[in-house]
């Protein structure tokens, strides 16, 4: 199985290419750098470097406090690697230059050969949900271990991966610990193969994070300068088929709030024209991010065509709505805004981080809306209710700090499983 694996995807390369010529139009860089993908440097880096990989912008974000940790408490240089320039793009703005970066090499035994020998990592640490077979079995084979991170799995992709559980088994024997964020993650990867003694409970990383002063301060500027008479409903992270519906409640809510200002923040900022085209229809007002024009008492919507100012924007907001939860992506990061003071709403589709959202939502630190009118009804309560506001802050605020710790207790796992290794040989 694994060498078919092997031969499918070198047949499936010429249509990577494709697709990667596609994708990096107008990116110059993300071009000039396509031989990292081949394992091809361009050159010398650092060696026995600390490596992540995070695939794209949420994995970056997710990744960013444990890249935090390796880089002050270590004495190695920490190498990055993502999948997507956004997630390169994201990296650089909260790391700069005090981390490397590269793009995952494809996963051709040759390409990942190249990398593993390049940079002769002392581990590999891989956000979420990333299952690369050569990737594993080349760094099992080179003695770099592999700890799985933040480590999720939804019941969809636990279906898909049990028709080759026969195979991920074996590919699974390479990896040296599995850290998932719930006792369901845990039990899902048992069921693909992994053996429960590599598992462990650690909770998410995302409970983890902290919000910089200067996210704050960056946000009130934003403010007092673009919109600092209106008030902010904030829906973070949209996705093709929910602008519509936030559209049609906002229309409705401004009969109700003639001050409300909505602040859309595609998960894609490319789908701008099309979602300006939805406005357009609806005859609403729209001012973008990039046109750096403060919005009039007339503007509706006032778009984010940029990349990393989310966390600002929920910052800014009365009212937030984390996307990717009306249309069955499976939702996005419902703590950014609490970590924030923001009361947090979200809609059905939930399947990246189920346990947690259904414990949030016991704690009543969090409002699930499945229509369009749920949308309007509870948005409306914040609005107009304040008791009703701080309650769901304040119990948000209580489930983030009950909840915290899964960061210290990943790091205990993997500095655990590191002095009690025996020294290694990276094979020629």
């Amino acid at each position: 199985m694994y060498y078919f694996y092997v031969a499918l995807f070198y047949l499936l390369i010429p249509f990577w290419a494709v697709f990667h010529y596609l994708r990096g139009l107008n990116k110059k860089d993300y071009h000039a750098r396509w031989k990292e993908f081949f394992g091809f440097y361009t050159k010398k880096h650092t060696q026995q470097v600390i490596w992540l990989h995070a695939a794209s912008v949420g994995e970056v974000e997710a990744a960013n406090v444990l890249i935090n940790y390796f880089r002050d408490n270590s004495s190695y240089k920490v190498l990055v690697t993502t999948s997507t320039e956004p997630g390169y793009q994201r990296l650089h703005a909260l790391q700069g230059d005090r981390v490397e970066h590269v793009y995952l090499p494809l996963d051709i035994p040759d390409a990942v050969g190249r990398f593993v020998r390049h940079f002769q990592p002392r581990m590999a640490v891989i956000m979420e949900t990333e299952i690369w077979p050569v990737l594993i079995s080349k760094c099992a084979e080179n003695s770099v271990p592999f700890f799985i991170v933040n480590a999720r799995l939804s019941e969809k992709s636990t279906k898909g991966y049990l028709k080759f559980k026969f195979f991920l088994e074996n590919v699974f024997s390479g990896v040296n610990a599995v850290i998932v964020q719930t006792e369901l993650d845990a039990r899902r990867y048992q069921e693909i193969g992994v053996s429960a003694e590599k598992i462990t409970v650690t909770g998410n990383i995302k409970l983890d994070m902290a919000i910089p002063e200067s996210t704050k301060i960056q946000a009130f500027d934003i403010k007092q300068k673009l919109f600092p008479e209106r008030m902010v409903l904030v829906v973070g992270s949209t996705h093709q088929g929910e602008e519509e519906i936030f559209l049609n409640g906002y229309k409705s809510l401004k009969q109700r709030f003639p001050e409300l200002l909505l602040v859309l923040v595609p998960r894609q900022p490319k789908r701008t024209d099309e979602i300006i085209k939805l406005c357009l229809v609806d005859k609403l007002n729209v001012v973008r991010r990039t046109e750096e024009r403060p919005c009039t008492a007339s503007t509706d919507v006032f778009l984010v065509d940029t990349i990393g100012e989310l966390k600002q924007m929920y910052a800014v907001a009365d009212c937030s709505f984390v996307a990717g939860s009306m249309v069955p992506i499976g939702g996005h990061n419902i703590f950014e805004p609490i970590l924030l003071d923001v009361p947090v709403l979200f809609g059905p589709y939930m399947k990246n981080s189920e346990m947690l959202a259904q414990q949030l939502l016991d704690a009543k630190g969090a409002i699930q809306c499945f229509n369009d009118a749920d949308i309007v009804d509870n948005v409306t309560l914040i609005l107009s209710q304040t008791r009703e506001k701080e309650l769901l802050i304040n119990a948000g605020r209580a489930f983030v700090k009950q909840n915290r710790g899964a960061l210290e207790r990943t790091v205990a796992v993997i500095e655990n499983f590191m002095r009690e290794r025996k020294p290694r040989h990276l094979r020629d």
